[in-house]
């Protein structure tokens, strides 16, 4: 056997094994320094967990079949789709742009818990088996664009890390929003977003079990106070006796 044969076997030997060890693993990496850029391409993690120590543009490609998300290096969003069933853990390493985070049934997971706090674009949870969304108890999801929150034959769950504690989603007043079959405890909008779901939960054929502050009730419209026609005369004869002190003050001011 030639040497230039030997060093052919031993290649083949070698990209047999990479190629064996990718398939098998039980995670995807893109390492610290590394820099994956997807274009317009579309990568499938078949059920993997993905950990991002590095830099990974998405573009306007898609990012699908991730269980859980990792990120301690950056993950820019760009236009295009991220999806996964698991655990989401990117605070402060993502970076939503224009993109949709989509989170949904899938690699035998019934239950995704959101670790931080985040920044999407669009925020995406939508599942048909039964399927819990657990939020840091505490914490702020800040939703720039569009959120929706669906269940299907099951109902999505929704709950925080904590029980007890809310979990916050901060949609912005011009951000849009779609709410349907939930099923919350201590989860609520945030004090200067959106109310979410702001019609009864009925509306939305949806179950509150307390604790959701602006999330999943009818938003109260606080009344303007009204007077009776004599308190409303009483107010004007108050006015004009105001009125008339000060213009006499300045009279004498002027003497």
């Amino acid at each position: 056997m030639n040497s230039r044969f030997r060093r052919a076997l031993v290649c083949a030997a070698l990209a047999g094994c990479a190629l064996s060890s990718a398939l098998f693993a039980q995670q995807i990496v893109v390492g610290s320094g590394a820099r994956l850029v997807m274009g317009s391409s579309v990568i499938d993690a078949g059920c993997r967990d993905v950990q991002i120590p590095g830099n990974f543009a998405i573009g306007s490609g898609s990012l699908q079949g991730v269980r859980d998300l990792t990120v301690s290096g950056q993950l820019d969003g760009g236009s295009g789709l991220i999806s996964l069933s698991g655990d989401l853990a990117a605070a402060g390493g993502l970076n939503p742009q224009t993109g949709t985070v989509r989170i949904g049934d899938g690699c035998g997971s019934s239950e995704s818990r959101i670790i931080g706090n985040h920044q999407f674009n669009n925020f995406v949870v939508q599942t048909s088996a039964a399927h819990a969304l657990e939020l840091p108890a505490g914490g702020t999801q800040f939703i720039a664009s569009s959120l929706q929150l669906a269940g299907g034959a099951e109902r999505l769950v929704m709950r925080s890390s904590s029980p007890g504690a809310v979990g916050f989603l901060d949609l912005p007043g011009g951000g849009s929003q779609l709410v349907s079959r939930v099923d919350a405890i201590d989860v609520g909008g945030a004090p200067f977003g959106q109310f979410l779901a702001p019609q009864a939960p009925e509306f939305y054929d949806s179950i509150d079990r307390g604790n959701t502050p602006r999330f999943l009730g009818e938003e109260l419209a606080l009344p303007l106070p009204t007077l009776s026609p004599g308190g409303l005369l009483a107010l004007l004869l108050l006015v004009a006796g105001f009125a008339l002190t000060q213009l006499r003050t300045l009279n004498r001011g002027e003497h």
